[in-house]
């Protein structure tokens, strides 16, 4: 995603599936160190998508912003001289828990993919992806069905897993696994439940009982733990949308 980005075709401006969130009155504040990236990224989201944009072009700039004004979500650049996106998540997941921040970075390394969602990175999105990509991510970090991998971060992250992997699913059950596979896929409780034809009631159980297995405590850790542990497939995310 870079200052030629490919811009929403003629389609893409239809209506998008209502995830209960006002996109419209979004506020995104944008951390890149680089000018004509920001700028052309600021003119995108702000045309097509219809959010306002605040810029910042480093780490404590952005931080600066988030202390004076009202911020919905961050994208961030990953690699920034004065202090990366890595830097800059810890800092602000440590201030602001709960704010979607969206990763950006043309690497797809695992110590960068890895550092982001361990720190608590709602999103991973390469600079080369599509606009409708972006468009899907910032979706689900604002919904909070999930944490968006762009497709390519995704597979090499399987294939790495899968070699490192030595067996064991840390003892999910198979039902367990299905409801995991659903989570990553970005789906919520009532869709979850739909899909296995089980409860809601039943779906938020399943949810307790992976979680505590996992070690985590929320959908967010539990997604980036069991794609890091290779117990589900990304490619689910995509069979699902």
């Amino acid at each position: 995603m870079n200052a030629g980005m490919t811009s929403p075709g003629p389609d893409a401006a239809g209506p998008q599936e209502d995830h209960s969130v006002d996109q419209a009155a979004l506020s995104i504040l944008l951390i890149d160190d680089h000018n004509v990236i920001r700028h052309g990224l600021r003119t995108l989201i702000e045309t097509a998508l219809g959010h306002r944009v605040l810029e910042a072009g480093g780490t404590e700039e952005g931080l600066a912003v988030l202390q004076s004004a009202s911020v919905d979500l961050v994208l961030v650049d990953a690699r920034m001289p004065g202090g990366d996106g890595i830097t800059f998540l810890r800092r602000c997941k440590a201030a602001r828990p709960a704010l979607p921040v969206i990763v950006l970075s043309t690497y797809d390394t695992e110590d960068y993919v890895s550092g982001a969602l361990e720190n608590g990175a709602n999103g991973y999105v390469l600079k080369d992806s599509t606009f409708d990509q972006l468009r899907e991510a910032v979706d689900i970090a604002m919904s909070g069905r999930g944490t968006y991998l762009s497709p390519l971060v995704a597979q090499r992250l399987w294939s790495r897993t899968q070699r490192g992997v030595t067996g064991g699913n840390l003892d999910l059950s198979d039902r367990e696994l299905e409801v995991l596979s659903e989570l990553v896929a970005g789906a919520r409780n009532t869709e979850i439940a739909a899909n296995l034809y089980v409860s809601v009631k039943t779906v938020k159980s399943h949810l307790g009982s992976i979680f505590r297995k996992l070690e985590v405590t929320n959908r967010t850790e539990a997604v980036s733990k069991s794609i890091r542990e290779g117990l589900v497939s990304p490619s689910a995310r995509r069979a699902a949308s």
